[in-house]
């Protein structure tokens, strides 16, 4: 299986409605799904650093105009069933300080 490895200051996990430090996640390259998790304790190699936020979640996931961080949260979390597959997205512009997005923030799928 080949995979793609990608980094940031947070992950959240839409399936476990959780939020993480620091955390390292292995794609599987052809059907662009989540497969591993791991905290970043150093650098590792292969691993693109994106910084900010990567969100877990279903593959419909977006982000509606005006919607805060907690709002997104709550709507997209139950959404997940049960095994469901998970995609990666990064968050250009997220607000890492006040943990929010921002005017210009969106959902990019890795």
């Amino acid at each position: 299986m080949l995979m793609q490895y990608y980094a940031s200051h947070y992950l959240w996990h839409a399936g476990q409605d959780k939020l993480f430090r620091m955390q390292r996640i292995g794609l599987e390259v052809s059907g662009r799904t989540w497969v591993s998790m791991e905290p970043l304790e150093e650098e590792v190699r292969n691993t693109q650093w994106l910084g900010g936020m990567i969100i877990l979640a279903a593959s419909d996931s977006e982000l509606r105009k005006g919607e805060t961080f907690q709002e997104f949260r709550a709507r997209t979390a139950s959404a997940v069933t049960g095994d469901q597959s998970l995609h990666a997205f990064h968050v250009p512009f997220f607000d890492l300080q006040k943990m929010e997005f921002t005017e210009r923030s969106r959902l990019v799928r890795l």
